[in-house]
């Protein structure tokens, strides 16, 4: 009688027990924190002076010790980089800093330039006229002593103002010649079209360098009883130096020749 009074005792004690048991099991574990603190982690903040603290980043982030809590910002409003690491991460973040926080290079110039661009219509006949810009006085003087034409008369003359380099297109222009100054008649009147064209150009601190200037004239022709045009001009590089005055090139027209001259001021 007592063994089994025990044995109840025992039962009701178990049973009692047994809840507790089964929550302490399932009660859910509590997740470890995202964020460990880490006893040796030091703090710096770091002044940008001179680049962009957030083009920095990429570069920085590499030499992040990685562990968690470790971190690197960046604030381009405060011009800052803050790190949170162990010190010698600081260290190595601070002498990359300080290799690339320089200022940026200087880059190619890119000033303005103002172009003058003259066209002569030039024979061997008919007296010695002064028909062009007194600009080109000393110019004509050695074409008359160079070339066999002895007349000059200006067909068109054009100033341009355009940017050296980066985005710059360059100069084109076109217009209409007057077929008097040639002495020819058209095709059934028709016009004589002329167009030129410089490429980008670039300054190199004292010369003016043209990679390509394009010269054309479009002649109408009779043939067969219609007008066709034909194409004369020249293409050719070209290298001034500012406030010079260069033939750019010489094409002939029937019994006249065509000359380019070309000058180029920088505006800075």
């Amino acid at each position: 009688m007592k063994t089994r009074n025990r044995i109840s005792v025992a039962t009701a004690i178990l049973l009692a027990l047994a809840p507790i048991a089964f929550a302490q099991q399932s009660a859910p574990q509590p997740k470890p924190p995202e964020y460990v603190e880490e006893k040796g982690f030091k703090g710096k903040v770091f002044e940008v002076k001179h680049r962009d603290p957030d083009t920095l980043y990429n570069v920085l982030k590499p030499l992040s010790s990685g562990f968690r809590g470790a971190t690197i910002s960046t604030s381009h409003e405060f011009g800052t980089v803050t790190v949170r690491d162990f010190p010698e991460n600081i260290m190595a973040i601070e002498e990359a800093l300080k290799r690339l926080d320089v200022p940026e290079p200087a880059g190619p110039e890119h000033p303005d330039v103002e172009i003058h661009v003259h066209v002569l219509v030039a024979s061997s006949t008919g007296a010695a006229g002064d028909d062009y810009p007194s600009e080109l006085a000393d110019v004509l003087k050695q074409l008359q002593a160079t070339l066999k034409y002895k007349n000059y008369s200006l067909m068109a003359s054009s100033i341009h103002r355009t940017k050296i380099g980066g985005l710059s297109r360059g100069v084109n222009n076109k217009g209409v010649a007057e077929s008097k100054l040639f002495n020819v008649n058209t095709s059934q009147g028709n016009p004589i079209f002329y167009n030129y064209s410089i490429g980008p150009m670039v300054f190199d601190g004292s010369r003016i360098l043209m990679p390509s200037f394009s010269f054309q004239m479009r002649i109408p022709l009779s043939i067969g009883g219609s007008t066709q045009y034909d194409n004369v001009g020249f293409e050719s590089p070209v290298t001034l130096r500012e406030g010079e005055r260069v033939v750019v090139g010489t094409t002939t027209m029937a019994e006249k020749g065509i000359i380019v001259v070309v000058s180029a001021k920088v505006i800075k």
